[in-house]
C-alpha cells in the first residue's frame, strides 16, 4: 500500500494531515474551542466555527485552508459552512475580531472598578493568565492580528480598524503605565508599555502546563518580573 501524498502549500511548506479532532501545533484544542466559543455566546455554532477558524488560519494560511477540514472539526458538512459564512474572507474577518474581543473583554471587563494603585497589575495578571490559559488559540490569534498577514489578506479598512483596537489597548495601559514612569525617564512610558506587554504576551510561548511550574507560579514570576521592570517592590 502506497503512503499518502504529503500535501504542501505553494511555496512547498508541509500542510498537517487533516483530521477530526481539533489539533493545533500537534495538540488537542478542543478545551479552547469550547470555553472561547461558550464565552463569546454561549458556545454556539457560529462562534465555535470562528474559534476553529482561527487555529485553521493560523496553522494552515489564509490561501490553504480546507474548508471541509474545518467542518469536520466543529462536526458539519463543508456546505452546511456557507449557510453560516458566505466568504472566506467574512469567515477570516469574523474570526478575528471574535480572538480580539473575547481577549479584550477577558482582561478589561470591570477593570475601572479596580482602584487605579492595582489597575495595572491585575491588567498584567489578566493579559499573562489568558496567554497561559488558552496558549494555542492565543498563539493562533497572535499570527492572525500580524501586521503582514494583515495587508497581505485583509481589506485595508479591516486592517486599520484590527490596529487601532490593539493601538487603544496599548494606550490604556500606557496611560498606567505613566503613574510609575516619567515622561522624560531614561526609558519611556512607551517603550516600557511595549516590553510588559512583550513578557504577557510571552507566557503563550514558554509555559509548559506539563512542566514543574504551577499556573500561579508562572504568573508570580511575571509579576515580580514586570515590578521590577517598573520600580516597585516585589
Amino acid at each position: 500500500m502506497s503512503e499518502p501524498k504529503i500535501r504542501r502549500t505553494r511555496n512547498g511548506a508541509r500542510l498537517p494531515a487533516d483530521q477530526a479532532t481539533p489539533r493545533y501545533l500537534g495538540e488537542n484544542i478542543e478545551k479552547d474551542l469550547r470555553e472561547v466559543s461558550e464565552r463569546a455566546d454561549g458556545g454556539t455554532m457560529q462562534s465555535r466555527i470562528l474559534v476553529a477558524a482561527i487555529a485553521l488560519f493560523a496553522e494552515r494560511g489564509y490561501e490553504n485552508l480546507n474548508m471541509r477540514t474545518l467542518a469536520g472539526w466543529v462536526g458539519l458538512k463543508a456546505p452546511t459552512l456557507y449557510n453560516y459564512y458566505a466568504s472566506k474572507e467574512q469567515l477570516l474577518v469574523e474570526a478575528i475580531e471574535l480572538g480580539m474581543t473575547d481577549f479584550f473583554s477577558y482582561i478589561l471587563e470591570g477593570i475601572d472598578d479596580v482602584p487605579r494603585e492595582q489597575r495595572l497589575f491585575e491588567i498584567v495578571h489578566r493579559h499573562a493568565g489568558y496567554k497561559m490559559r488558552h496558549r494555542l488559540i492565543a498563539r493562533a490569534n497572535d499570527r492572525l492580528i500580524d501586521p503582514q498577514f494583515a495587508r497581505m489578506f485583509l481589506p485595508e479598512d479591516t486592517a486599520r480598524h484590527f490596529s487601532g483596537r490593539m493601538a487603544g489597548y496599548r494606550h490604556t495601559v500606557q496611560d498606567l503605565v505613566r503613574d510609575y514612569v516619567a515622561d522624560d525617564a531614561p526609558v519611556s512610558p512607551k517603550v516600557v508599555t511595549l516590553a510588559l506587554l512583550s513578557q504577557c504576551d510571552r507566557m503563550a510561548y514558554w509555559y509548559n502546563p506539563k512542566g514543574q511550574m504551577t499556573p500561579e507560579q508562572a504568573l508570580e514570576q511575571v509579576s515580580i518580573l514586570i515590578r521590577r521592570m517598573l520600580g516597585t517592590a516585589a
